[in-house]
Parts: C-alpha cells; sequence; structure tokens
C-alpha cells in the first residue's frame, strides 16, 4: 500500500491546544459530578422506588 519511501497521507492531524484539553476535562468533570449529585437527591424517583412527593 505504501510505496517506496513511505506513506504520504494527505490528511493531517494536528495536536490539541492545551487550553482545548483542560477545558473539555473541566466541562466533564463538571458534567459528572453534576449528574451524580442529581442522582444522590433524585435517583430514587427517576428509578420509581419513591414518589415525588413523599419527602
Amino acid at each position: 500500500m505504501a510505496g517506496p519511501g513511505g506513506a504520504h497521507h494527505p490528511i493531517h492531524i494536528h495536536p490539541v491546544r492545551p487550553l482545548y484539553a483542560i477545558s473539555a476535562k473541566l466541562l466533564g468533570a463538571s458534567m459528572w459530578f453534576w449528574l451524580m449529585y442529581r442522582a444522590k437527591k433524585d435517583g430514587a424517583v427517576l428509578l420509581g422506588l419513591k414518589h415525588p412527593w413523599d419527602h
């Protein structure tokens, strides 16, 4: 498949900038923290184990 001298693929993928990588990890972590927090508070209601009006 590759000719002599190595493969020269027309697609070049640039490395991710550090600011984008850090912000992606921060937003992903905050999303999961929020989901776990809401699951702790409302998980039983969501699964049907408890009625929303039962406190």
